[in-house]
């Protein structure tokens, strides 16, 4: 607007005007705009064939060029939900104060939308280029269209998060986890329950994979996936419009070393404590997603190589045994990721705060890695008692270690993305990087033995770790217990040391 003069521009170049500033605000970490290219290109590429064979043990499609059709669409709607997301709850209050300075309600949040909209084609393009690179595009105007369906209906429901949820841990948890169920226990998953069916995805899915619903009513099933993308939208964009608009202004009213370590933990708790959503995530979750996974897993014989008694061979186990046991480090990995990166993050200002106060960074570190080491400990202890309800190792004390080497480990891998990547691109990686190691190159749900890339993965040595203690009697995983300590005091040493660094008081 042009101060100078006291005359705003007119409403359609104030939109467009907005718009712009509102995609160069995104840009200002170019990396968001990289992971946001490139993660759809990673996920299609490499998790293509690994989604299609877990499909297939579940009794959903088996047609890998089905499959991957269905990822293009899966990993551009959870992009987009998330850049959906945090478009609109960054900049909320300044939203708001730019509507009650004259550029109306209407207008912000037009120009926030559409510049939504090209977040969301960034992340529908990237995936689509990945899958025709991959396989080609078999039926390319439904393919592309419903991709680009499935990223505005997550886009819409990522913006109604962020105008409604204040908090971003709690928001884009909210939308991560609406997408794993709608995702992971979709059509091409198997599921067939009715209740299934108001997933926002499941139509979409169905369209993009070329298999007919039989119970979408006169609409079809391209007219409720339309349907679902124009009501998401819509939900967003009114929920923004209430959020926006301006409200009248409120006046404010007017040790030794353990003890402050002690101290510091006491309030590190009881400020995360408060996040309801993490604690529910991080509890429900692995109830959730284990017990659902060993229940849809036929009992099938799966070929697996372990060590006995100091000789490395094929065994053949059940296919639910297996799935059960690798579950775990998926989900503690996951969980345990997202903590450390939230931790780091939500605690940054104030560990400053506390050294400039006269804490040891030393000791403000202690506290928050004890806040991290109590979330990994309580999601692998809810995690193993689920899987102990339908699934018993042979060495509980070796698969317990192993599950706790994996949550650490990945939860010192959080602490190190947060401060380096920001909250949009450390979740993208957090999201990604478990997936790619545990879920594809560590499972042995996929492939007897792990592909050569997947020794220099964090999660290798605590896996095999882990199913040794599953389904061996003796140990003999030495090797991989050694390699998996080093990977974590690796990573601790180094997020000690960067958190030393932005601890340090800032002149």
């Amino acid at each position: 607007m042009t101060a100078t003069t006291g005359l705003a521009p007119p409403p359609r170049r104030l939109a467009g005007l907005l718009t712009w500033r509102y995609l160069l605000e995104y840009a200002r970490r170019p990396l968001n705009l990289v992971l946001l290219a490139v993660v759809p290109v990673v996920f299609v590429t490499l998790s293509a064939g690994a989604i299609a064979d877990f499909a297939d043990v579940l009794g959903g499609f088996t047609d890998l060029g089905t499959i991957e059709a269905a990822t293009a669409g899966w990993a551009a709607s959870l992009l987009a939900g998330i850049a959906g997301f945090f478009h609109v709850t960054s900049s909320r209050e300044a939203d708001r104060r730019l509507a009650a300075a004259g550029a109306g309600t209407v207008r912000v949040v037009a120009a926030r939308m559409t510049s939504a909209l090209a977040l969301a084609a960034v992340a529908g393009v990237g995936a689509l280029v990945a899958l025709a690179v991959r396989t080609g595009i078999a039926d390319t105007p439904r393919v592309v269209g419903v991709t680009l369906l499935m990223a505005l209906i997550y886009l819409g429901i990522g913006a109604a998060v962020g105008a409604v949820v204040r908090s971003e841990v709690n928001g884009s948890l909210l939308v991560v986890f609406v997408w794993m169920f709608d995702v992971f226990f979709g059509p091409a998953m198997g599921g067939t329950g009715a209740i299934l069916r108001l997933f926002p995805l499941h139509f979409p899915t169905l369209v993009v994979t070329d298999v007919a619903s039989g119970h979408a009513g006169p609409l079809g099933d391209v007219g409720i996936s339309a349907l679902w993308a124009i009501a998401a939208l819509t939900a967003g964009g009114a929920a923004l419009v209430t959020t926006t608009r301006p409200t009248p202004l409120s006046v404010p009213r007017a040790h030794n070393g353990w003890r402050r370590v002690g101290v510091a933990l006491r309030y590190g708790f009881r400020d995360y404590r408060r996040n309801l959503v993490l604690w529910v995530l991080l509890v429900g979750l692995p109830v959730a997603f284990i017990t659902l996974s060993i229940a849809v897993t036929p009992d099938d014989p799966a070929p697996v190589e372990l060590v006995e008694g100091g000789t490395r061979g094929l065994q053949i186990l059940s296919m639910a045994d297996l799935h059960g046991a690798i579950m775990v480090p998926i989900t503690v990995g996951f969980l345990a990721g997202l903590a450390g990166l939230f931790v780091a993050l939500g605690s940054a200002d104030g560990d400053r705060r506390l050294v400039l106060a006269g804490y040891r960074p030393l000791e403000v570190l202690a506290a928050r890695l004890g806040v991290i080491v109590f979330a990994a400990a309580l999601t692998t202890g809810v995690a193993l008692a689920v899987t102990g309800m339908s699934f018993s190792p042979d060495s509980w004390p070796v698969f317990a270690v192993a599950n706790v080497l994996t949550a650490l480990t990945y939860g010192m891998i959080g602490v190190l993305a947060g401060p380096r990547l920001g909250l949009l691109g450390g979740l993208y990686v957090m999201l990604a990087l478990p997936f790619i190691d545990i879920g594809i190159a560590q499972n042995a749900m996929f492939d007897a033995a792990p592909p050569a890339w997947a020794s220099f993965m964090p999660a290798h040595g605590s896996v095999r770790v882990l199913l040794d203690g599953a389904f061996t009697a003796s140990f003999d995983e030495t090797g991989a217990l050694v390699l998996a300590l080093v990977w974590l005091v690796g990573l601790t040493v180094l997020a000690a040391g960067q958190f030393h660094r932005f601890a340090a008081p800032r002149h």
